[in-house]
């Protein structure tokens, strides 16, 4: 027992090197309720905090004091409490001592320090000074008190407490279990503490060997040490005889050269050095001599990575303590491993591409030197040699300048989360691949330097390459967002950051140098444990294959151009001309889209008469300027006008419907499904959405998928008029007012039978397309997804109309929401209260009634609401105006529901609103024209057409204002009863007027629709 016990104090050092921390735990609970804590299972990443237990004290409303004990072992297993009053086992190994660190909340506070006056006034405070945080005296001032840390065991044989280095260790004795007990006091709070046993596992293979690698490591410390004294000893015996001896050298020297004797000096140590006798062995080894030069060349830059990346990969994912992977609230056992800060994506991709192109230049920046040209090109090493040298010398600091941070990571990962399954696979995908990144990066940007012959001219040409892919692809969606009809790549909804199908540099992003890895690396770099995946999907390395093998030819490509080049190019710009010409060509196209992608939303036409004169001015600026060679000007301006005149072609097909890209529709028998974008009434939407509203209008967007055949053919049928609609201007036709055409959002999905999908956005339509659309609404599994909303019955749905319902806020507004019911004006308005077994009887007779009501009943009313029935969410904030919001569904119900008005009479519900609607609670009608660009500020923004009545507390609410003109206002009484019965609570807005109730006697307004065909003729 002795000997264990010193060889365990002997140990400690060594398990200070070696001792890897176990899972923390942490207690501030009941002794009696350690089961829930969970233990502290060494594969665990979390710390499990619990409650402290409340000693007793004199003040039990002190605050309690938060203790947090933590164990570092070598050795050992974790074991929960297995049942009520039983204790969290600890495993621990039975030689090496095991570091216990306990904190406690807070970890010190500031106390006053008393005169003890109250023990001659009684008074406590004293009334001399000022009291402390907790009322106590304070006169002498303020110090820091620490809490008081006790910690024991109940069997010393079995394991001891021993204080050491500034630490607490438990040091196992002999086998067996024994209970640590750790206690914390701290004045003006409650105790706080916390037990587990200590189980001590008897003397084993494990111990042993770690005995012997402890020993092996001692041995191996002591023997270096030994050594290195040794070769100390030795350096310094040889510097003193140098000394010695080249003193001597000095005094002969002296007396041969009295003038030159300190040249010669040191022209002998130089020559004697190391560095003076590999420049004289360097003729033998001129590869080697060269790739070591390049490295040196190449130094600061592998410095400036590797710092870069410190800071952007494991700095990222370890120190920011918000997303740190040491942060349990951060990663909440979900996160399973995470090499950089997820925002970081981009930024870690640009740091590739950006470090691959300065090497690049830092290690052929000879070429465009002339002196150095001459120099490099003279020695004895071929063009081919020089070109691999500086290839290999590049290819070393990329892969330690990435792989070294990613390591680096990869280990922190480990440390906070332990390795999960597949993490090392996705490490070497994410590093290889970013690696390939720099790679390609560096191999372009050496062609430029290859190429160039001045420094502005490299970074011309570089640029160029690089983001020639990028710009070509930019470019094109620029012109299709604002000339190609129909085109969805790119395009974003209204106000919304939600793109309607992927960019071309999205689609494509796999054919660009610049962005073929930088949403795959951002993808694998971490995972989360999710339902219903719970380990990584491994990424493809075919792409990383691919664009390695892309690397070799760009690499081939720069030796040959190396190999033809010419020695006096350097320090002389335009002997590249097809370079010139692709350079002007990439950056002018770049000045052209900027200026469509500025100017297009305000003047198509100018926007592309601005980015033409941009596009000539770049290029002219950069061929008479800094890439200006012997090229005669004639020649320049014809190439210059054929790069534009190829430009305007482009643009022609792109504007003429790229051969037939904007007016092709999917035939029928191809068509499996066609999702649209839903323009019906938001209480019934079956999936998620996104969009605003407000009390007067609204406007989402939220998709519905079709597969029966006359749906289809419906969809089909509208997309020919959506086509020739897209081209023409906005505005209201007084005579047809159908065909007025309105900003709305309208995106068509062809799921073809083949696989494939044929996307298209249209950015307006007229009202009377947008009412055609609601016709789908009569779809039979439409009424199947209705019914799902309203009574919550998901039979026959798949698993991802399941997924999409729950995301649907009027599914869940008939589940949960409270529900209120208002009169035909909604000048009475009341809280509905029922059982589950009403409500369900409610829901299923809603879901009954909209069934049985087609679209055209249901957005053309021929008859009025006899009341609005709200299920809402935030009844404090909806109940006021009644009308939509994103937190509420509303019905209007009218006569034709008929089980829904069964349910409201059987509840008497209908009597307690009046009955029938009484036009004498109105006091007057103002009457306003549904015009959208009745207003200066014309519509821009789109609108939901489908009206829901609402109510304010002011006048003039209306969803557009009408800026000039006297409105219509009805006062007598004969006249209201006449329009009241044809008002509209909810109605599709197809042409009409805005009506605004004053409710008599009281200050509020209601709003409701007239439809055209139901004014009256003084209108």
């Amino acid at each position: 027992m002795r000997t264990n016990r010193l060889l365990a104090a002997l140990a400690v050092v060594v398990a200070l090197a070696l001792s890897t921390p176990a899972s923390a735990f942490a207690a501030m609970g009941n002794m009696g309720s350690f089961g829930s804590s969970g233990g502290m299972a060494a594969d665990a990443a979390a710390q499990t905090v619990a409650s402290a237990a409340a000693m007793p004290t004199d003040d039990p409303n002190a605050e309690q004091l938060g203790l947090v004990p933590k164990l570092f072992r070598l050795t050992g297993e974790s074991h929960a409490a297995e049942g009520e009053g039983s204790l969290p086992t600890e495993g621990v190994g039975a030689i090496f001592p095991n570091l216990l660190s306990v904190t406690t909340t807070p970890s010190s506070i500031s106390t006053g320090v008393e005169c003890h006056m109250d023990e001659v006034c009684g008074y406590d405070p004293c009334t001399c000074g000022k009291p402390d945080a907790w009322g106590h005296c304070a006169c002498g001032g303020f110090r820091e008190t620490a809490p008081t840390v006790t910690i024991s065991t109940s069997d010393a044989n079995v394991a001891q407490v021993v204080q050491a280095f500034g630490q607490t260790w438990i040091v196992p004795v002999g086998a067996g279990t024994a209970t640590v007990q750790i206690a914390a006091d701290l004045v003006h709070y409650r105790s706080a503490s916390y037990a587990f046993d200590v189980e001590v596992e008897p003397f084993g293979v494990v111990d042993a060997l770690l005995i012997a690698a402890a020993c092996l490591l001692a041995a191996g410390i002591f023997v270096g040490l030994f050594f290195l004294v040794r070769l100390i000893v030795r350096l310094v015996r040889r510097k003193l005889a140098e000394r010695r001896a080249w003193k001597a050298r000095g005094e002969e020297l002296k007396e041969e050269f009295p003038l030159t004797w300190r040249a010669k000096l040191q022209s002998e140590k130089y020559a004697k050095s190391p560095r003076g006798r590999r420049r004289r062995a360097g003729h033998r080894r001129p590869f080697a001599h060269d790739f070591l030069f390049s490295l040196r060349q190449a130094a600061p830059v592998l410095v400036a990575a590797l710092a870069l990346f410190a800071v952007l990969v494991p700095v990222s994912t370890s120190v920011v303590n918000d997303i740190s992977v040491f942060n349990v609230n951060y990663t909440h056992e979900q996160l399973k491993f995470q090499f950089y800060a997820q925002e970081l994506a981009p930024v870690v991709n640009a740091a590739c591409v950006l470090f691959g192109a300065v090497l690049a230049v830092v290690l052929f920046r000879f070429l465009l030197m002339k002196r150095a040209t001459t120099a490099f090109f003279s020695v004895g090493l071929s063009r081919v040699k020089l070109f691999f040298s500086r290839y290999l010398a590049g290819a070393v600091c990329i892969v330690a300048g990435i792989a070294l941070p990613f390591a680096i990571s990869l280990l922190l990962n480990h440390l906070a989360l332990g390795l999960y399954d597949g993490e090392i696979h996705e490490f070497f995908y994410v590093t290889c691949g970013y690696i390939t990144v720099t790679l390609v990066s560096f191999a372009l940007a050496g062609i430029a330097v290859i190429c160039a012959g001045t420094l502005l001219e490299t970074c011309t040409f570089g640029v160029a390459l690089l983001a020639s892919v990028s710009v070509v692809l930019w470019g094109v969606g620029v012109l299709a967002d604002y000339l190609l009809v129909g085109n969805a790549a790119g395009a974003t909804l209204y106000g919304q950051a939600v793109e309607v199908a992927p960019s071309f540099l999205s689609q494509l992003s796999y054919l660009n140098p610049l962005l073929f890895f930088s949403d795959v690396g951002g993808t694998h770099q971490f995972f989360m444990a999710l339902h219903p995946v719970y380990y990584p999907e491994f990424g493809s390395w075919s792409l990383i294959i691919g664009w390695l093998a892309a690397f070799l030819a760009l690499s081939a490509l720069g030796l040959v151009a190396l190999c033809r080049r010419r020695g006096e190019q350097a320090e002389m710009a335009g002997k590249a001309p097809v370079f010139s010409l692709f350079s002007v060509g990439v950056l002018g196209l770049a000045a052209f889209a900027a200026a469509v992608s500025l100017l297009g939303s305000v003047d198509v036409a100018v926007a592309l008469v601005v980015g033409a004169s941009l596009f000539v001015l770049v290029s002219l600026m950069l061929l008479f300027g800094p890439l200006r060679g012997r090229t005669p000007r004639g020649t320049t301006l014809a190439c210059v006008g054929g790069e534009l005149v190829a430009m305007a072609a482009v643009v022609a097909v792109v504007a003429g419907g790229a051969f037939g890209y904007a007016g092709f529709i999917p035939a029928s028998d191809d068509v499996e499904s066609v999702e649209v974008s839903y323009n019906g009434s938001p209480s019934y939407l079956t999936q998620g959405f996104s969009g605003v509203a407000s009390g007067s209008s609204y406007y989402y967007t939220s998709y519905r998928s079709y597969s029966r055949a006359s749906s289809i053919d419906i969809v089909r049928s509208l997309h020919g008029q959506l086509v020739d609609t897209a081209t023409q201007a906005r505005g209201t036709d007084y005579e047809d007012f159908q065909s007025s055409i309105v900003p709305y959002d309208v995106v068509l999905r062809y799921r073809m039978k083949d696989g494939g999908e044929v996307a298209r956005y249209y950015r307006q339509a007229t009202v009377g397309e947008l009412s055609a659309l609601l016709a789908l609404d009569n779809d039979e599994h439409t009424h199947e997804l209705e019914n799902a909303v309203i009574t919550g019955d998901t039979d026959g749905l798949t698993d991802e109309e399941r997924t999409e319902l729950s995301k649907s806020p009027s599914y869940n507004a008939y589940r949960t929401g409270s529900i209120y019911l208002g009169d035909g004006a909604l000048n009475r308005i009341m809280q509905v209260e029922c059982t589950d077994e009403e409500r369900a009887a409610l829901l299923t007779a809603l879901s009954h009634d909209l069934a049985n009501t087609n679209a055209n009943e249901r957005y053309l009313p021929a008859k009025p609401a006899r009341a609005a029935l709200m299920f809402t969410l935030s009844p404090e904030l909806d109940v006021a105006s009644f009308g939509y919001s994103f937190s509420n569904a509303v019905t209007y119900v009218t006569d034709d529901w008929t089980e829904t008005m069964a349910w409201l009479e059987s509840k008497g519900l209908i009597d307690a609103l009046g009955g029938q609607l009484d036009a004498r609670v109105i006091e007057s009608l103002t009457f306003q024209l549904d015009d959208p660009y009745a207003s200066i500020n014309k519509v821009t923004q789109p609108v939901s057409r489908y009206f829901m009545a609402y109510r304010s507390e002011t006048a003039g609410q209306y969803w557009i204002t009408q800026d000039y003109g006297a409105l219509k206002v009805v006062d007598e009484q004969s006249k209201i009863a006449e329009v009241v019965p044809n008002l509209r609570m909810g109605c599709y807005m197809t042409g009409g007027y805005l009506v605004q109730a004053k409710l008599r006697g009281i200050e509020a307004y209601v709003y409701f629709y007239l439809p055209a065909e139901l004014a009256p003729s003084y209108l």
